[in-house]
């Protein structure tokens, strides 16, 4: 489990340092990041795979400014990039029923890259998922109409590379109830890392409201965590409890302003709910 780091911007007066995520991510080998989010009243229980290391995200500030006028950017993909987190999404699907895998890029604009992952994605379905029907979507389309019935019929999983998974998940966040109530997991060949979606909060310390930011993007990862090594059934229960505090009862309301309930208050109520659910 870790916190929010940050990451400095330029002209915040701060080193343009690399992302310290993105380093745990490559340096640990956590090819996928996996999201998932549940919007009951739409009908919407995704799990998205983001590709975790590659990208736009694998050299960081290794580009070239050629000069005042001119910078330059790297978009990498790698056949056994594209290939393991194609199949972890189909993995997932076929471990928890799912029928459906979605690819969602810019493959209309961005051709290679974005069209050698949609390539491999059909690929691995067909020839060692063949039950799993596989489909499309343009990640502009995505962000917009993700909520329009229509438009998302079908989508179970959704398999992304590294950009546009991390807009699009926290975009899917947002729809959730916000970026404090998605979480993300950090899976490898060998480790697992779990944090919550969002960052440091800043425009909420600045102001005086951290005791009211809202803690279930922490609590879900924990829970993920607990899925992780053995005890899916803890996790059951504690999304069942989020479902009842955030959804249904909502007898103690966080939306981090001070007139309304306290991260504590939150948390004892989300307590209080477990314990009475393990009744």
């Amino acid at each position: 489990m870790k916190g929010p780091f940050v990451t400095p911007k330029a002209g915040e007066g701060l080193p343009n340092l690399v992302s310290a995520n993105s380093l745990l991510r490559r340096g640990l080998n956590l090819f996928a990041a996996v999201r998932p989010i549940k919007i009951p009243d739409k009908g919407i229980n995704w799990t998205f795979f983001r590709e975790n290391i590659e990208g736009e995200y694998i050299w960081g500030n290794k580009g070239i400014e050629v000069n005042e006028n001119l910078a330059i950017d790297f978009k990498v993909l790698t056949k056994p990039g594209a290939e393991r987190i194609a199949r972890a999404a189909f993995d997932f699907a076929r471990k928890n029923g799912k029928k459906n895998v979605t690819v969602v890029t810019k493959g209309n604009i961005v051709k290679l890259v974005d069209g050698n992952f949609i390539k491999t994605v059909h690929r691995i379905g067909e020839t060692e998922y063949p039950e799993i029907e596989v489909q499309e979507r343009l990640v502009d389309a995505m962000a917009a109409k993700m909520l329009d019935p229509e438009f998302n019929k079908g989508i179970e999983v959704i398999v992304l590379p590294n950009l546009y998974g991390d807009i699009v998940t926290d975009v899917a966040a947002e729809h959730q109830g916000g970026l404090g109530t998605a979480c993300s997991c950090n899976i490898g060949n060998k480790y697992a890392l779990f944090e919550a979606i969002h960052g440091t909060a800043p425009y909420l310390m600045s102001h005086g409201r951290g005791h009211y930011a809202d803690p279930s993007s922490l609590i879900r990862a924990m829970g993920q965590m607990m899925a992780h090594i053995g005890y899916a059934d803890r996790n059951e229960l504690l999304e069942k409890a989020l479902e009842i505090c955030t959804v249904t009862e909502r007898k103690v309301v966080l939306t981090t302003q001070i007139e309304d309930a306290s991260t504590k208050e939150y948390t004892d109520y989300l307590l209080e709910t477990i314990r009475k659910l393990e009744a």
